[in-house]
């Protein structure tokens, strides 16, 4: 993860409100993001490795819920050659916000 994007999760991490934070909305927005990277990205493992970093990121309370969750995780398979179930994973976590 890039400097930029490490100063992002610090203030990120430093400034919410978690009384009044809207996880549903922050998911939406977020794997929006991931969802136009992911549509982008000719490289699995590269986005993968990302998606770990990303969830490393996150707020302890917030790793451990559903879909972020299964960021931890979702590359498993590649570990296996089984590229093809990775990107089924990613893409069911891309969607998980949507109706």
């Amino acid at each position: 993860m890039g400097n930029r994007h490490k100063k992002a999760m610090v203030y990120v991490k430093t400034h919410i409100d978690y009384n009044n934070f809207d996880l549903d909305r922050f998911g939406k927005i977020l794997m929006s993001k991931l969802e136009e990277i992911y549509t982008n990205c000719t490289d699995i493992k590269w986005f993968a490795d990302r998606m770990y970093a990303l969830w490393e990121s996150l707020p302890e309370n917030v790793q451990h819920i559903e879909p972020f969750q299964t960021l931890c995780c979702a590359d498993d398979p590649l570990s296996w050659g089984e590229e093809e179930e990775t990107r089924k994973i990613y893409e069911c976590i891309l969607n998980y916000y949507k109706n």
